[in-house]
């Protein structure tokens, strides 16, 4: 590996830890800035503790001020973020391709982690960002401004009338499809095209089907502590990032 590739990988960590920084501060105190608390005590946190992935090994997975366990999903979304990263910088170097998909995938991994711990997406993080793609569309190798375009329009449409339908079978206010599920589809189709949105979407609706059957069937065997709904944008979002990052791995240089 050589010496680029390793820095690439460490300020993949470094980008998962500010994405996890967002994580844990936008659900609870709705705010960006001021320097990090645990998310357990609220205590502010010492410089080793944010330390991506490592703060999280040396404290045992637990918070060391107050010794209650820290979250999996926090060094999930930094190695994840490091790995996708790193194949980015090894089929397309450091060019334009490989600085889109890397703000693709950190707004993936912020929705997707901030939505399976607190089911909610935000509406500014996420069309903000399809907006973004949209303008530097016709700048990406492979997109454009005609299929980023299309892929939103045809995405917000399709999940639209899925939103509606979710409103009309369940019409409580805890539907499994909300309508940020359907901010995050019109993001997806901006950042990966029309030509690409089906097999973006894929991964992610067959692993939500998966984990949902899962659930059904923990159910029946007389598990009574199985969620009542899942986070379908987590699944979207994770499913997306595993398309972008098998899609760079078979590609041709």
């Amino acid at each position: 590996m050589s010496m680029l590739a390793v820095v690439v990988v460490i300020g993949g960590l470094a980008l998962g830890g500010l994405l996890n920084v967002l994580v844990a501060r936008l659900p609870r105190e709705r705010e960006m800035f001021g320097w990090p608390r645990c998310t357990r005590c609220g205590r502010r946190l010492a410089i080793w503790q944010l330390l991506p992935l490592v703060g999280w090994i040396f404290q045992g997975g637990r918070a060391r001020c107050c010794g209650r366990r820290l979250h999996w999903v926090f060094p999930v979304v930094e190695v994840l973020c490091a790995a996708a990263l790193f194949v980015f910088y090894v089929r397309y170097g450091l060019g334009t391709a490989f600085w889109f998909l890397s703000f693709v995938s950190a707004v993936l991994l912020l929705t997707a982690a901030i939505d399976w711990l607190h089911r909610v997406i935000y509406t500014l993080f996420i069309l903000l960002p399809a907006l973004i793609c949209i303008i530097v569309s016709p700048w990406v190798p492979g997109l454009g401004l005609v299929a980023s375009l299309v892929g939103a329009i045809f995405a917000g449409f399709a999940f639209l009338i899925l939103f509606v339908l979710a409103r009309f079978l369940f019409p409580s206010n805890a539907v499994p499809f909300g309508l940020g599920d359907v901010y995050l589809g019109i993001f997806i189709g901006a950042a990966v095209g029309i030509t690409n949105l089906m097999p973006a979407l894929f991964y992610g609706v067959v692993a939500a089907g998966v984990f949902a059957a899962g659930i059904l069937l923990l159910r029946r065997a007389g598990r009574t502590d199985m969620p009542a709904y899942i986070s379908y944008g987590s699944f979207l979002c994770i499913g997306a990032l595993g398309y972008l990052i098998v899609q760079s791995l078979l590609r041709e240089a």
